[in-house]
């Protein structure tokens, strides 16, 4: 009898705000017009899975926002026990998770014998983070593919006529879905998810990401070539971590820092900063890894340095580079936590020197 061998799994998953609405528009087929969008992007060698019940869920910010926490939960610790999951991809940040994390027991990681990458930013911070540290799993800082629509509606609002801005500033409510409903911009926001799940599967063969981070040093010196381990993502998702059971998660002891945040003002970044130097995590940080700030359509790239040099150590120069690619934007590229990359840097003839990471995708592959 011939032995049929089971294809390794691709789950996605709604573990916070709730992706329903974004994936109407990513396909007129619904969940399975996304879920045949990924099939294509990863090719034969994936099966692609969703639990529909989560990503139908309801979500109504007036009763506390999700109201399936414990079904979260045990979905979570199913997918980071079962060996077929080759990758977790979160469809999207947003809210609620943080507030189930002590309902998860991560420790079931410690069972599995294959590893299996998660892929997540903004509220994921946490899920990336804490399940990266065990040995059997490489948390990756990477985009929640339904992110993808809300790139596009910002771009189609920049673009809009100077009657529908003139609406908006008048308190007229914004429509995000009838301003990319045409089919020409669902045909983009469907092609960059296949993308994305192609890019997944290149990952996940040890091939690595088409996509790469870059950046220049603001601040301190580094040298040509430095391996180094990185912890963070979302600020306002770290802080909540800093007096937790979690904490070591995203302790700053020989590691790099990475931070972004969106929609945040410049005093509340510098109470969250305050809150990482108070907690000790600045004054043991070897480097950071300074990501996209930015409100609405206000750039908060340099004010985000500005108050960060505040409250840098005063007797040693910590090192900050600005990384692109790194945040609430897109296009995104993929950071993995936990896990040695190299920093290589180079000195041009002029202006800051330049920084780029290599990843050792083949060390990680499904295996």
């Amino acid at each position: 009898m011939t032995k049929v061998i089971e294809r390794p799994h691709i789950r996605l998953a709604s573990l916070g705000s709730v992706a329903k609405d974004a994936i109407a528009l990513l396909s007129a087929q619904g969940l399975a017009g996304t879920l045949e969008l990924a099939r294509q992007g990863v090719g034969p060698r994936y099966t692609v899975t969703t639990n529909r019940r989560l990503i139908e869920a309801r979500q109504s910010d007036e009763k506390g926002g999700r109201l399936d926490d414990n079904a979260r939960a045990r979905e979570v610790e199913t997918i980071l026990a079962d060996d077929r999951i080759a990758a977790l991809v979160t469809l999207r940040g947003g809210g609620w998770f943080t507030r189930i994390l002590d309902k998860i027991n991560f420790d079931v990681l410690r069972r599995r014998r294959k590893t299996i990458h998660i892929f997540g930013f903004s509220e994921m911070t946490s899920l990336v983070n804490i399940a990266g540290r065990y040995p059997r799993a490489v948390g990756l800082y990477d985009l929640g593919p339904a992110f993808l629509i809300d790139c596009l509606t910002q771009k189609a609002l920049r673009k809009a006529p100077l009657a529908s801005v003139q609406e908006k500033q008048a308190g007229g409510r914004r429509r995000p879905s009838k301003d990319i409903s045409d089919p020409e911009m669902c045909e983009k926001a469907s092609e960059a998810f296949r993308s994305f799940f192609s890019d997944v599967g290149h990952i996940l063969d040890g091939q690595g990401s088409r996509r790469s981070l870059t950046g220049r040093l603001l601040f301190g010196t580094l040298p040509k070539q430095k391996e180094i381990t990185v912890v963070g993502g979302n600020l306002s998702v770290v802080m909540p971590l800093l007096a937790s059971p979690f904490a070591k998660a995203v302790d700053t002891k020989n590691r790099w820092l990475a931070l972004e945040d969106v929609n945040e003002s410049p005093s509340s970044i510098d109470r969250m900063l305050a809150g990482l130097r108070l907690a000790g995590l600045l004054e043991r940080v070897e480097g950071i890894l300074l990501g996209d700030f930015h409100s609405g359509d206000t750039d908060l790239n340099d004010a985000a340095w500005q108050i960060l040099k505040r409250h840098l150590p005063t007797r040693r120069k910590v090192p900050v580079v600005a990384l692109k690619g790194f945040g609430h934007i897109h296009p995104i590229a993929p950071l993995p936590v936990h896990r040695p990359i190299t920093l290589r840097c180079t000195k041009p003839d002029r202006g800051r020197p330049r920084v780029h990471i290599e990843i050792p995708w083949n060390k990680w592959t499904y295996r």
